[in-house]
Parts: structure tokens; sequence; C-alpha cells
């Protein structure tokens, strides 16, 4: 007797054998218990997951001399025939060799004869989606109104291609992937009952490697078994060329911390040991994701699909990152992986893309080197600043606080006193020079008012005074750059603030009398405005593109500018 691989072997024979398809077994079973099996079914998803073998036991299960029944005996002639493909009621067609409008028309001639042995005629067309225009528009009557003795099952990996008119005379079941686990437990329990011996990782290895494909694994088992009588996970590895995630983790791990001697030496030993880069680099980009996922999500890597190595693996790789990080590796992985599968030297494209990842590790965050930026801002000293960035006794001014500042400091000080933040501070502001040249012109500088004018204390009290009663204009007068000069006061609304002049202006008798009741003496008040200069956006992109520091990041990462955001100075964030 010729050999029987273990896909035909082991092929499920009733609805509860189907490994990873409970909804459609679940579908199924109950339709056949309340005797209401649809005229025509469609069963799509991907190879080898069960469409055909399911097809099967559904015509067993209507065939059956017990049925229709949810659960066929198997052992009557009907279900030994439709079991060993022999049933003359049961045909299997396949669709990408009978494309043709007249085989279709074979078939409706058929279709009109009843059953000679069994209880239904089932047709079970395969890769459906082949059949041409016209074959479907001759098959759309016959399955809309077929003979009660016939039932159709039209199985497909593409769904997409079945036209509307076909999609909704039939009752659609997806098939999905079957998941690592299930299909490990699966083999598990068939390699016990061959009697094969094989290691818990040789098995991970080739549930990972089925691509949530039961025959595909199950092949790939009857492979294995030919090479060795016991089986490790190096014997797999070096059958199919598959890494293990050990290696992937390694790899991994090493792009992370910037451990770039070691990326070097496990990607030789990869190539040594004969492994496929390019299956690798998919691998990789795989093993990423789900890092990417377990690390955004908290406790993903259970309901992931993967092993429990991998699990751990990632559980131990996730707390070493940022999503950040992560995220720009996967995206820059994805970006490199066409050039990695075309290029006539794999092995040196996939080592210049890892080491140039590696040089993430250095690089921090934006809102990080921010934070630290301003950290050393308000420690009064250029530690946040870059190298070459001059000290503070060599720095230019920083910019003086704007009115509003200027008059809650003052309103919360004592009198006679000034509040020391509307003062100049030097090395407060300095920041690298990319940001600095990034950065628009604020608006101009007004000259504030000195400790020894008397009417500075007194400007405090009286919008203070004001305050108590018309609190909007009280806000307006907040917003002006106080200065003093003898008798004459100024009030310089600046930038954006000057829309404020006008209204100022109708209230100045009523900020005179304030001002003249606290002071005892007429005083002349002045309203002026200042526009701030503005810089455009392809002005300051022609500045930053002349950074050497911008032109080497933009090579490194092979980026682009899409936008330039100016920093703020002086205020909460930088």
């Amino acid at each position: 007797m010729a050999y029987l691989v273990l896909a035909r072997k082991w092929r499920p024979q009733t609805l509860d054998d189907l490994t990873g398809q409970e909804h459609v077994a679940r579908i199924l079973k109950n339709a056949l218990a309340s005797r209401k099996v649809a005229h025509a079914y469609i069963f799509s998803g991907p190879r080898g997951v069960g469409k055909t073998t399911t097809a099967r036991i559904l015509a067993k299960a209507l065939n059956c001399v017990n049925g229709p029944t949810p659960e066929p005996c198997g052992h009557c002639p009907v279900c030994v025939e439709v079991a060993g493909g022999a049933s003359v009621d049961v045909s299997e067609i396949d669709g990408a060799s009978n494309t043709g409008v007249d085989n279709i028309r074979d078939l409706r001639e058929r279709v009109r004869y009843a059953p000679s042995g069994a209880r239904y005629k089932i047709y079970i067309i395969d890769e459906a989606h082949m059949l041409s225009t016209s074959a479907f528009n001759a098959l759309l009557k016959t399955l809309e109104e077929p003979p009660p003795h016939v039932v159709f099952v039209l199985a497909t990996t593409e769904p997409k291609k079945i036209p509307p008119t076909v999609l909704s005379r039939c009752q659609h079941l997806p098939f999905t992937r079957i998941t690592v686990n299930k299909i490990k437990e699966r083999l598990k329990s068939i390699s016990e009952a061959e009697g094969i011996s094989i290691a818990p990782a040789a098995l991970d290895i080739v549930a990972r490697a089925a691509d949530g494909s039961m025959r595909d694994s199950l092949t790939i088992l009857d492979q294995v078994t030919s090479f060795s009588d016991t089986i490790s996970a190096e014997d797999v590895k070096d059958l199919l060329g598959i890494t293990d995630v050990e290696t992937l983790s390694r790899i991994t791990g090493g792009v992370i911390g910037g451990d770039r001697k070691g990326i070097i030496s496990l990607i030789a030993g990869l190539t040594s040991t004969g492994t496929d880069l390019k299956s690798f680099t998919r691998d990789l980009l795989q093993f990423v994701r789900n890092l990417l996922v377990a690390k955004i999500v908290d406790g993903m890597e259970e309901t992931m699909d993967v092993s429990e190595e991998e699990a751990r693996a990632i559980a131990s790789l996730k707390e070493k990152t940022s999503e950040e990080h992560m995220a720009l590796l996967l995206s820059e992985l994805i970006k490199a992986e066409p050039g990695i599968r075309s290029a006539f030297y794999p092995r040196i494209a996939l080592e210049m893309t890892l080491i140039r990842l590696s040089l993430l590790s250095h690089f921090k965050a934006v809102d990080e080197a921010l934070r630290a930026l301003g950290g050393a801002e308000d420690r009064g000293g250029p530690q946040g600043s870059r190298p070459g960035t001059p000290l503070a006794e060599d720095a230019p001014p920083a910019r003086r606080s704007t009115g509003r500042e200027a008059s809650r400091q003052e309103s919360a000080g004592k009198k006679g006193q000034r509040s020391e933040k509307a003062l100049p501070r030097k090395g407060t502001e300095e920041l690298s020079p990319v940001l600095q040249e990034a950065a628009p012109a604020e608006e101009p500088a007004p000259v504030p008012h000195t400790s020894d004018s008397p009417l500075a204390d007194v400007w405090s009290a009286a919008v203070e005074k004001i305050d108590e009663t018309n609190h909007p204009l009280a806000s307006k007068l907040r917003e002006a750059v106080f200065s003093a000069n003898g008798t004459e006061i100024t009030l310089t609304f600046n930038g954006g603030f000057s829309v404020h002049a006008d209204s100022v202006r109708e209230s100045l008798p009523l900020v005179a009398k304030t001002l003249g009741g606290l002071c005892g003496k007429t005083v002349d008040i002045v309203i002026g405005t200042a526009q701030a200069p503005t810089a455009s956006r392809k002005d300051l992109k022609e500045k930053v593109m002349q950074n050497p520091v911008v032109l080497e990041a933009l090579e490194l990462f092979e980026g682009r500018i899409v936008d330039i955001i100016p920093i703020k100075k002086g205020g909460d964030n930088v």
C-alpha cells in the first residue's frame, strides 16, 4: 500500500474535528439539526484551513443513513464513499480548469437528474473565483432555484472576485487563519499518535512556518520526519531555513541597545547556517510588530497569535524601549524590506539596515530633549544647550517679559519692590542653534519702567483698583507694556495685543481719574502699538536647511521636512 501523507491521513471527518473553525462548525451543526440547510454555500478563506474538507463533511452529514445529522457515522456505505472520493452523487469540480460557460451548461443538465443512491447531490466547486463572468451568469438561475435534491458549495480563496449576484444567492461562511497555538496542539496530538519524536521548540517553528494553514503544517511535519528520527529545533531550522524566536529576540535587542558588533555576529551566524535572509527579514518584521503591539497594549502577548516562547521574549524586551522607538524601527524595516528582498547581496543590505537602525539608540525623543532644555533653562544655566552654544556671560540678553507678566508680578509683590521676573535674565533663553534659527522674531522688546519711577507702584495699585469695578478693562491694561518718564505714562500693546489699544483709549478718562486719585496729580497717558515682525515659513525652511545638523539627520534617516513649527521663547513651553 502506498504511503498516505499526514495531510490526507489526518483530514477531519466530522465537524467537531475542525481546528480553528469553530464558528463555521457551529453554524452548520445548527442548520443540520434544525433541517435548515441552505441550497448554496460559499466557503472562503486562506489555503489549507479546511474549506473543501468541510464541504465533504457536509456531504456526509446530508447523505448519511442516519441523516441529515450533525454527526455522520462515518461507517455507512455513503460516508465511506464520500470520504474516499468515490461517491457518484458528490462531485468535486475544479473551477480553475472548468472556467467556460460550456462546462456550466453541462452541469446544469446533470443537476436535473435525481441522485443515484444518496439523499442529495452535492456539487463542490473549488477555486470558484476562477470561473468566467459568462459562466457565473449561466449559473445564476440554477444557484437561485436549484432542484430540492441539490446543494452547491463554492470554495474560494478570493471571495472579492465572486460577483455580487452570486454572493447574494448563497450563504457566505468565511474561514479564518488558524492560530499558531492551535496548530501546535494539533501537531502535538498527531505526533504522539504517529510515534514521532519532536521537540516542543521544533513544533513552534513548524507551526509558525505554516502561516495559519493546517495543511501546510502537516506537509512540513511530513518533511521533517524524513530528516531525522528525533527532531530538534536545530534540525527544523537547518531544513527549512527558518529563524527561531531566540535569534529574533537577540537581534532585536541588539538593534534596540545599539549593539552593532552583536548584530554583525548574529547575521554572520545566520549566513553560515544557510538561513534565507529574505525570509528572516519578514520574520523580524512580524516580531517587531508584535513587540510594538505588546508595548502599546499591556497583556496583548497573551491574546496575539504567538507561541509561549515568543510571548516570553516579547515580555523581556518591551521594557527596554519606548513606543516611539519601536514605531520608528518598524517603519524603517517596512521601507527596507523590498530592497533587501530584491538586493543582489541581501546580507549587506540587511546589515546596513540594522546598523543604521541601531544608531537610533543614541537619539532622544523630541519631547524628552525639549524637557531637558526646559530643565536647564529653569536652573538658569546652559546645561541643555548643544556643544558650541555660547555661555550665559557671552549670550545676548533674553527677551523681556510681556506687559501681562510684568503687571501680574508687580501686583503680587510688595509696594516699592519690583518683580525680578520682569528684569532680563542671562543664560535662561539659550537654545540650540537649530531651534534659535527656526524661531521667528518675537514682538519688539519695549523699554520697561525703572525702579526709580514713582509711578511704577502707583500704576500697579491703579490697575488693581480698576479690576474691582471693571475687570475687562483691567485685563486689557495688564496686556500692555508699561513705561514711565516723569509725569507721563506710555502703554504699548505689542503684536496681537494691539487690538486692545482702541478700547483702552475710550476708557482713558476712567484710567486717568483713578491714577490721579492715587498719586494726587494729573498724569498724562500715551497709548502706543507695535507690530511683531514675522518670518515666512519659506525663509525659515531655508535657514533650517542650511544647518549641518539638520542635513546630517535627513541624510541618516532618508527623511524630509514636512513642517516647521516655530518654538516660542519666554512662555511655559519651549
